[in-house]
């Protein structure tokens, strides 16, 4: 590959989840833009100790990836610290990152002195929520769902709940806080948080994820978000917007926050000072708020959806599509959304509503609809958005034409709400591809007839049902006793043993296998072109065997974890073998 060009690492704690995700593909984004190649470590949380409950207790040799990164073999490196540190305390925080301190570093989702850290505004979108549920809603009795005191985000949050409800003078007992994992599955702590709290009416959660599970909770129990109990999550994930209710949250685009750290890195690995910075979160009003108007909150002031011209409520719809790398202008869903509304806004300059101006918005909607719009439309705010267009609109018309105008815009909500079942289908269908998949996956790996290094090359021929066409498996020379808690350091170079680029599978002679770490991101193999990679362990139990470079693609985000067992299987065997 080209020397020249440089390499970024973003260190996460997990990668199977639609925030880690979008943060991920926020820092992706930047560095295509930038040039930049990207390799993405998704280890575990660090000084976590292992308990006889631990369902995987060897998880933590995740961990070692974060050892194979240093200033040789990488230009600047972003780190999600609050989560990777989530059960620790600071002082252990600012040892692990004093191992980069020699590279250009940008931490997210975190804040310690020293350090230049983006993070979402912690304060004003839940002094936001939590002042409508106090004064619009009535609400007196509040609950929280608090995550690990490791987490700064989560500190902050949950600081900013204590704050506002000593300022209305709500008392918090300790059973009125629910300690819960940011990624977990949490429905048991909900369904004791709910028996402990009978006559609760509101409760703040630390992110979306927690928020969802209370909400099953709450129907277990035979309530309704938003009506009995109201909800209120944070971070705007896909999910939120798609649960029944619909999940109020406060919105901390992730794609939009690693997109500013790699810019951010970007800068500093320039030479350039950079200061911390705050990104503004926003209320987002949902059924489970118990609200249904048509007010868009923003970061100046209260106003009606109708107020916001096109580019306006685009954003406000298709937030999703932010930093998608492409000129909005250029985009098939922004083209169709503004054919649309300006055919709807015309309606509200005219006082009858004839065949013609019928079949004009059809044909109008029938595009915004075939270019799969809706798949990245939040529909509940698209939904108000027409909807407050119709109620403008229709005030000035006849009787005769007013029917004929709520026909089309029944034809509207139905049309929206089949495709939206259609998206759901798809992503279910594409799920149980995914899934058909990784079986044939399994039972190719794990068919290993003996311990050559042409197994290896073997593994890698069968990744095309997870869509990746580039990987690399480097082993040790020899496998590593490596325990929870121990700094990982490789028993002198590692082997390439093979690779797959573009589709085409390559053996290396052993006397050419031979890669410094400080090269493992940069050699001969690599190819000249802008790669995205994630990089997973291979090991058993304690035994470290060694690593691969996976592309990233859709299919490997969800199933980091899966691969890396699977593929740790494989490498024992062929060691065993051997």
């Amino acid at each position: 590959m080209d020397n020249n060009q440089k390499t970024i690492a973003l260190l996460l704690s997990a990668l199977d989840n639609s925030y880690d995700e979008s943060l991920c593909r926020g820092v992706n984004i930047a560095c295509q833009e930038l040039g930049y190649n990207l390799i993405v470590l998704p280890g575990n949380y660090i000084n976590r100790e292992v308990t006889a409950k631990d369902q995987k207790p060897f998880i933590y040799q995740f961990n070692t990836i974060y050892d194979c990164v240093n200033s040789a073999n990488i230009s600047g490196i972003i780190i999600a610290a609050g989560s990777i540190g989530a059960f620790t305390n600071e002082t252990k925080i600012r040892e692990f990152l004093d191992k980069y301190k020699d590279i250009p570093m940008v931490l997210v989702s975190s804040l310690f002195d020293g350090y230049t850290c983006i993070n979402y505004d912690n304060s004003n979108g839940i002094r936001d929520g939590l002042r409508y549920l106090v004064e619009t809603c009535g609400c007196k009795k509040f609950g929280m769902l608090k995550g690990p005191s490791g987490n700064t985000d989560f500190i902050q949050r949950y600081n900013t709940f204590m704050e506002t409800m000593d300022k209305y003078n709500i008392k918090i007992t300790d059973d009125n806080i629910c300690n819960v994992h940011p990624s977990d599955d949490n429905h048991e702590a909900c369904k004791q948080f709910l028996k402990k709290n009978p006559d609760i009416e509101a409760v703040f959660c630390i992110n979306d994820y927690s928020a969802l599970d209370l909400c099953d909770e709450i129907k277990a129990i035979g309530k309704t978000p938003g009506n009995e109990i109201k909800v209120l999550g944070y971070d705007n994930t896909i999910q939120s917007s798609k649960a029944i209710p619909p999940l109020a949250t406060i919105a901390a685009d992730p794609v939009t926050l690693g997109h500013e750290a790699a810019a951010y890195l970007d800068v500093k690995m320039a030479g350039n000072k950079v200061d911390s910075i705050n990104l503004p979160a926003t209320l987002v009003k949902r059924d489970s708020l118990g609200t249904n108007d048509n007010a868009y909150i923003g970061s100046s002031s209260t106003r009606h959806l109708a107020e916001m011209d096109i580019d306006e409520a685009f954003e406000y719809i298709f937030y999703r599509l932010r930093r998608s790398g492409k000129n909005k202008q250029q985009l098939p869903e922004y083209k169709s959304f503004v054919k649309l509304i300006e055919s709807l806004r015309l309606l509200m300059d005219i006082e009858n509503v004839d065949d013609d101006t019928y079949i004009m918005i059809s044909r109008y909607f029938g595009e915004f609809i075939e270019c799969n719009a809706t798949r990245y439309a939040d529909i509940e705010n698209l939904i108000r958005y027409i909807d407050q267009i119709k109620v403008d609109s229709i005030t000035r018309m006849d009787t005769e034409s007013q029917v004929n105008f709520e026909y089309i815009y029944q034809d509207l909500y139905k049309t929206i709400l089949q495709s939206t079942d259609s998206d759901i289908r798809a992503s279910e269908d594409k799920n149980i591809y995914t899934r058909e998949d990784i079986k044939e996956f399994v039972q190719i790996t794990g068919n290993i007839k003996d311990g050559s290094d042409e197994s290896y090359s073997k593994l890698l021929s069968h990744l095309e049902g997870l869509e990746a066409k580039n990987g690399y498996i480097y082993m040790l020379e020899e496998p590593l006793i490596h325990e929870n808690m121990e700094k990982f350091i490789p028993n002198g170079s590692l082997k390439l043993k093979a690779f797959i680029q573009d589709g085409s599978i390559w053996n290396i002679p052993a006397d050419n296998q031979s890669v410094e770490l400080n090269n493992i991101f940069n050699n001969d193999f690599l190819g000249g072109n802008h790669f995205s990679m994630v990089m997973l362990p291979l090991y058993f139990d304690k035994t470290i065997f060694g690593f691969i470079l996976l592309e990233l693609t859709d299919k490997i985000y969800p199933n980091c974890e899966f691969i890396s067992f699977q593929l740790s299987q494989s490498a024992r065997l062929i060691n065993l073998l051997k």
